[in-house]
């Protein structure tokens, strides 16, 4: 018996011997270390004692449970754990429980461990996992967005607006894709200076995006050029939502001077007999949207125009610049 006392006694964990009534029977000398208390302080008094008084409660609820159905297990699965020295500290421990008889008295062993230093090497290993994971969104937002207006850039365009067209290839769907550039961009760079042309396009593109519909795809397309697609918008309705960003445009306030943009449509249309894949119908809607964007251009600025409509004035402005 005496080999087992010993175990007990210098075990380097600290071990904790309580009766059904939580009491503290038996401590070994590394939990004087741990707690900082004389074995004597400690001996007769509630296993509480050594919990910190926000845990108080709740740990004397869960003792009983245990003490009706006791059986080995390790505590501190759910949450983190944390003890009480006598100078008021608290720290992480291990928790393992273990029910035991001793003289016909049912009672628990009770070991506890210090881990401190393994707690916070876990915590430095999240603090750099979440850094990590940031640091990894920070670079998916900038590979995919264009840093000045937060939109899209043409990269993601390409790619979100090719699922799109799939899409809609697959299911029989028109789809629509607009150009839209803001008229006279370099002269306002060269009469008011690069920060307000800077401040210019953040407002247009801010205005596109909040009069555009919430599954459309937004994207500056490079200098003062953006491009929208949308899907299910057939020509007519590829024609109403142009004006409805070429009007939010045209009413942005608080710039040195007012600003307008000219918009070139284009409409895909299913064919169930076009062989054309989704990367070609996106080369070819891109380039009859731009050939309706310079008609625009060409028809005096701050107006809409259709490819499948050229030749039309479609939706003249009465003051275009």
């Amino acid at each position: 018996m005496e080999i087992y006392q010993r175990i007990f006694e210098y075990a380097p964990d600290a071990m904790l011997v309580l009766g059904r009534d939580g009491l503290l029977r038996l401590v070994n000398a590394h939990a004087e270390t741990l707690f900082g208390y004389d074995r004597s302080e400690l001996l007769g008094q509630t296993v509480e004692l050594l919990v910190p008084a926000r845990f108080t409660a709740q740990h004397a609820a869960h003792r009983a449970r245990f003490m009706e159905e006791a059986q080995s297990r390790q505590m501190g699965r759910q949450q983190d754990l944390y003890a009480l020295r006598k100078d008021g500290s608290e720290f992480p421990v291990d928790i393992m429980l273990s029910p035991m008889i001793m003289g016909g008295e049912h009672l628990t062993l009770c070991v506890v461990r210090d881990i401190t230093e393994r707690k916070a090497a876990q915590d430095a290993l999240e603090h750099q996992t979440n850094e990590l994971l940031r640091l990894h969104a920070e670079l998916e937002l900038l590979a995919n967005h264009d840093g000045l207006t937060g939109l899209y850039n043409w990269r993601a365009f390409y790619e979100h607006a090719g699922q799109l067209l799939t899409t809609a290839h697959r299911r029989h769907e028109k789809a629509s894709l607009l150009i839209l550039d803001l008229d006279h961009f370099k002269q306002i760079n060269d009469r008011f200076g690069h920060a307000e042309g800077d401040r210019v396009l953040q407002a247009a593109a801010a205005a596109l995006k909040a009069s555009a519909r919430q599954n459309d795809i937004v994207a500056r397309h490079g200098g003062e050029e953006f491009v929208i697609a949308g899907f299910g918008l057939s020509e007519a309705e590829s024609l109403v939502a142009a004006e409805r960003l070429r009007a939010a445009v045209a009413s942005i306030e608080n710039l040195a001077c007012r600003v307008t943009t000219s918009v070139g449509v284009a409409t895909f249309v299913p064919d169930p007999s076009s062989r054309h894949e989704p990367p070609t119908l996106l080369a070819d809607l891109l380039d009859r949207a731009d050939q309706a964007l310079y008609h625009a251009k060409r028809s005096g600025r701050n107006r809409i125009c259709h490819f499948d409509q050229l030749g039309e004035d479609i939706a003249p402005a009465s003051d275009s610049p």
